[in-house]
């Protein structure tokens, strides 16, 4: 990663990106000092504008501000992750049912393409995690830019640029093998079903499904790195899977009933 700010933000709001990303990524880890010297010399900027970036940092919980010590790494607890998925996986649930609702033909044969592309890969083998994971973001994104709703775009876009998903572009929590993108690549499928069928509670469940599974994958692998553990109550139960339908009778058991009712019509007349 670039240690030079990024030029479409004011310079103390990118040098506090980087260092979110460091810090989400644990290249900066729990308990590491931030000192503004060393801070402005590596980023050729001033010690003011470090400062504001700590500011930044610190109103976003990742630092924090100790008297004789200065800025200090605190890092995104585990926590704050599990309520990211759960968010957005509200959001791109209420994506799904606008699109389903307004029914543009284009739009859900563009959302069945990149479903294919995500089944495609799972055919000709295993993946790289952040290819698959790529391919999974612009199969949600097309639902998120689709759906009309402004506000929901707006939400989830200022989730995603958290440091929370940013880290996990570098490093991958999930999809990890080919089993499991096989896995994941099911409940696309289960997903794409859904809205091929104008199902929108079941889009919306299966989105959820989804999003609780690559959660739990994730909290699990970092839960790991960290020797960390998470409070249980944050890992809510996004949704549950569908109650099996009744199979449908087969031709025999209709047979048979309609004999019975027909019986008993003869039976009843004859009386």
């Amino acid at each position: 990663m670039s240690s030079q700010p990024a030029t479409s933000r004011s310079v103390p709001e990118s040098i506090a990106a980087v260092l979110a990303s460091e810090i989400a990524a644990e290249h900066l880890k729990p308990g590491e000092r931030l000192t503004e010297l060393k801070l402005a010399s590596r980023f050729e900027a001033s010690r003011g504008s470090v400062r504001d970036a700590l500011r930044l940092l610190e109103q976003r919980n990742l630092i924090e501000m100790l008297p004789n010590k200065g800025a200090v790494v605190i890092g995104i607890p585990l926590e704050v992750i599990a309520d990211n998925f759960a968010v957005t996986s509200n959001l791109i649930a209420l994506a799904s049912r606008y699109v389903i609702q307004q029914a543009r033909s284009d739009v859900l044969h563009e959302i069945g393409e990149r479903y294919q592309a995500i089944r495609a890969k799972v055919d000709s083998g295993f993946t790289p995690p952040i290819e698959f994971a790529t391919a999974l973001g612009r199969f949600f994104s097309l639902m998120i830019t689709s759906s009309g709703n402004r506000t929901v775009r707006s939400m989830i876009s200022t989730i995603l640029t958290e440091a929370s998903w940013e880290a996990m572009w570098e490093t991958p929590y999930d999809h990890l093998t080919l089993d499991r993108q096989r896995e994941v690549a099911g409940m696309i499928r289960n997903v794409w079903e859904s809205i091929e069928a104008d199902d929108c509670d079941g889009a919306e469940r299966e989105i959820r499904l989804f999003h609780q599974s690559h959660r739990d994958a994730v909290i699990q692998q970092i839960s790991i790195r960290r020797k960390q553990s998470i409070d249980r109550a944050r890992l809510i139960r996004l949704a549950e899977p569908a109650s099996p339908a009744e199979p449908p009778p087969d031709f025999g058991f209709r047979l048979d009933r309609l004999e019975e009712t027909v019986a008993k019509l003869v039976h009843e007349s004859g009386k």
